[in-house]
């Protein structure tokens, strides 16, 4: 059975369709593209953390920026630091006997665009992501080799978060 609609009612339909979509948390996401200065860096990085300094280095070149030797690197190479990072857990859940259960990891990180002589032309910028890692009564083999997962899980999701913040950067 087929109702015939009116404008009205099909102007609401597509409201609410609207609606539905926005709310189910869909976004259009591309890639921005990458200012020409960043197109070539010198990377600095003393995260800490080797299974970020691999991720960034494979962000970095998918999204088409070569990475320069300093020795190699002329005036107009910009310089990519990125200082140490900082892990922080907040206990979410504890079970019966007191045990913590679920906590909230954040892994955040400062990076800055500075130039040959040492000036920062973009930064200090901050970046962060979070994740919540269950599993925290198990076993001390089975809980270190799953936090060990969902970390390198989380040190790619701050690289690739680091590549889209720098498509922002305001230089020339």
């Amino acid at each position: 059975m087929i109702i015939p609609l009116n404008k009205t009612t099909r102007f609401l339909l597509l409201i609410v369709l609207s609606f539905s979509v926005v709310a189910c948390g869909f976004h259009l996401r591309g890639q921005v593209a990458i200012p020409e200065a960043l197109k070539r860096l010198v990377l600095t990085s003393d995260s800490g953390s080797p299974a970020f300094d691999t991720a960034l280095r494979i962000a970095l070149t998918r999204a088409g920026i070569k990475v320069v030797d300093p020795k190699n690197a002329g005036d107009d190479v910009l310089e990519l630091k990125v200082n140490h990072l900082k892990t922080s857990d907040t206990v979410l859940a504890r079970n019966g006997s007191n045990d913590v259960t679920q906590v909230q990891r954040e892994l955040s990180g400062v990076y800055f665009i500075r130039q040959k002589d040492g000036k920062s032309i973009y930064g200090p910028r901050n970046f962060s992501t979070t994740k919540i890692l269950s599993n925290q009564n198990a076993e001390e083999s089975t809980k270190a080799a799953y936090n060990q997962t969902e970390m390198e899980t989380m040190a790619n999701d701050l690289a690739n978060q680091l590549i889209s913040d720098l498509a922002y950067a305001p230089v020339k």
